[in-house]
């Protein structure tokens, strides 16, 4: 298995509630009575919400890069944390379509040749 990281969001309501979300991973959030909880939460649910678009013949969504993050926090902001998502090789990284060509076209032993689309 191979795990895909996401920046998930934490801020806090006015209620004292804590509040995770996951940016990438569109309308992915969850609270919690702790910061803990909440994050423990949006976990399960960015897991599950990646294992159905999966399912679906969609490809695992683009992780952000830190840089890629707002510089500033929002008003409700009250920290950033990471959470892993566990898929399978071939969904982390699809894999090109390839072509094997037969060894008389190449001086050397059988090649493979990545196939770019037109």
């Amino acid at each position: 298995m191979y795990r895909i990281w996401y920046w998930a969001m934490i801020g806090r309501e006015s209620d004292g509630r804590f509040v995770a979300s996951v940016p990438d991973l569109g309308d992915v959030a969850a609270w919690g009575e702790t910061d803990k909880d909440a994050i423990a939460h949006v976990a399960s649910l960015a897991a599950e919400h990646v294992r159905t678009l999966v399912d679906r013949g969609e490809q695992v969504p683009h992780q952000s890069h830190f840089s890629e993050l707002p510089s500033h926090t929002r008003s409700k902001e009250i920290g950033r944390a990471m959470v892993a998502v566990e898929v399978t090789r071939t969904q982390a990284w699809p894999t090109p379509p390839y072509r094997m060509r037969p060894k008389h076209q190449f001086d050397s032993s059988t090649e493979v040749e990545n196939l770019k689309p037109n």
